[in-house]
């Protein structure tokens, strides 16, 4: 009896994830044969009729049930996109996201406006290195350190620069947000994405975040603004004149923020709005 096709597999496996209540079933079943495979997903649609091995099945069966359970596709497959460049991901970081994009975006667009040269950029619990690497790669002459205070993390960040030949380009430190910076060193950018998500909130989130993506970077046990007080406390004395702070923000915390900046120390806060046009990043300017 001839094994099943690419087709009849991915049938019966988004049929097993949507009832595992897995959302993007089809997407999901099709990323994980195309990883199983060692292939992209346009050989799946090309190649739909070809038999897979009982070996292969057996392989992809494993991812499938790993899904099921609610465990991340990223997690599964150990990597994920951003901003055009693949990033190491394990369950020791958070997985990064899209909207995490306009931080890189608005740095890069303000260094270009103002036209500064070899710019100093902080990364505050810098994670994967998502937006740390990514500046480095864009911004060729950018001094750039990132910190955060889980070593493993760290762990993962320095992979992620060495795998794009970025290593020599990104200091990483260990550090309580900044307090491995000296009052001494300003910079031209310090940039977050804090954990943001209240305590009470946590039993909210999808199962994929709530039991599989690091506590310790999606909340602060409190009321998910404690970072955002700590920052805006401890950055001024760390940024030159008209220098920056860029944070992403929760859904809703907008408003709670804005407010808690210093209109002594800060220009007029502003807003950038995510595809959804819902306000994800806050930029403060340094008087």
């Amino acid at each position: 009896m001839p094994s099943a096709t690419i087709a009849e597999t991915l049938k019966l496996a988004s049929q097993q994830l949507r009832a595992a209540s897995v959302q993007n079933d089809v997407l999901d079943a099709q990323t994980l044969l195309a990883e199983a495979l060692g292939k992209d997903r346009t050989y799946l649609i090309v190649n739909f009729n070809e038999h897979l091995s009982e070996e292969l099945l057996a392989k992809f069966q494993r991812l499938i049930a790993r899904r099921s359970a609610g465990e991340p596709v990223q997690y599964i497959t150990g990597h994920q996109q951003f901003f055009g460049l693949e990033f190491e991901v394990t369950p020791d970081v958070l997985i990064p996201r899209p909207e995490t994009e306009l931080i890189v975006e608005e740095t890069i667009r303000l260094v270009e406006e103002h036209k500064i040269l070899a710019p100093i950029i902080i990364d505050v619990g810098t994670g994967s290195g998502c937006i740390a690497v990514t500046l480095a790669r864009e911004l060729e002459d950018a001094q750039i350190s990132a910190c955060d205070i889980s070593e493993t993390a760290l762990t993962v960040a320095r992979r992620n620069a060495a795998k794009h030949d970025l290593a020599d380009r990104v200091r990483f430190l260990n550090s309580d947000l900044l307090s491995a910076f000296p009052e001494t060193e300003l910079a031209d950018f310090i940039l977050s994405n804090p954990p943001y998500v209240a305590a009470n909130e946590l039993p909210t989130l999808q199962r994929e975040v709530r039991d599989w993506e690091p506590h310790t970077a999606l909340t602060d046990h409190a009321d998910g603004l404690s970072l955002y007080r700590r920052l805006l406390k401890e950055s001024p004395s760390r940024l030159k004149p008209g220098g920056y702070l860029i944070c992403e923000l929760g859904y809703t915390q907008s408003e709670a923020v804005s407010a808690m900046a210093d209109s002594e120390v800060w220009e007029s806060p502003r807003l950038l709005d995510d595809l959804q046009a819902i306000p994800r990043t806050l930029v403060l300017r340094k008087k």
